[in-house]
């Protein structure tokens, strides 16, 4: 979890907003409705998130282990590579040949565990998907009952860059982010109070 995911809003998504805020200040509509829109920077929330950093040590953790099983594993391939070349010229024909498939099922072996480990589909992906979508889940429901608490219509994420000018009194970051760390049995970080 190098990085954590964040979910991207859509063109469709801003669409849809610049909709909903068209419609809420055209002219000539009796009796639109104001709009209550917040902000959250889930970077933020992520840095100052305590379970957010957990995880991501844990995640650490596990890749620090299996990096260093295949670093083993690419050692003995190293290790048989060196013995071979060494040893080629006294082996027999018959030992040359078993010394060069067994190098070859350790650099298989080598390969497949790589892949089961550090490919597109391999268990490194897997946990930081793991990871990722509980912290993802635990930060969704608390900004969704700031904003159903507080009766905010819309709240926007500032990380993905759609929230170019807002003030300050619109951001919920600082609220959200005390809640997830009191209920989580930390201590908020954000130095504000909800």
């Amino acid at each position: 979890m190098n990085r954590i995911a964040r979910s991207s809003v859509t063109r469709a998504s801003v669409l849809a907003v610049c909709a909903v805020l068209a419609a809420a200040w055209a002219p000539g509509l009796a009796g639109a409705q104001i709009l209550k829109i917040g902000y959250v920077d889930s970077v933020r929330i992520f840095a100052g998130y305590s379970y957010a950093k957990d995880a991501q040590q844990r995640f650490s953790r596990e890749i620090d282990a299996w990096r260093a099983e295949s670093d083993d594993r690419r050692k003995a391939v190293d290790q048989q590579r060196a013995d071979l070349k060494e040893q080629s010229l006294a082996l027999s024909e018959e030992k040359r040949v078993e010394k060069e498939a067994q190098l070859q099922k350790t650099l298989a072996d080598y390969d497949q565990f790589v892949q089961a480990f550090w490919g597109p589909k391999g268990r490194a992906t897997e946990l930081n998907e793991q990871l990722t979508a509980d912290v993802i889940q635990r930060v969704r429901t608390v900004v969704e009952r700031v904003a159903r608490d507080d009766n905010y219509d819309l709240v926007l994420d500032a990380a993905d860059g759609n929230v170019i000018f807002a003030v300050k009194s619109l951001d919920l970051t600082d609220r959200v982010l005390d809640i997830l760390n009191r209920e989580a049995g930390t201590t908020p970080t954000s130095g504000t109070s909800p």
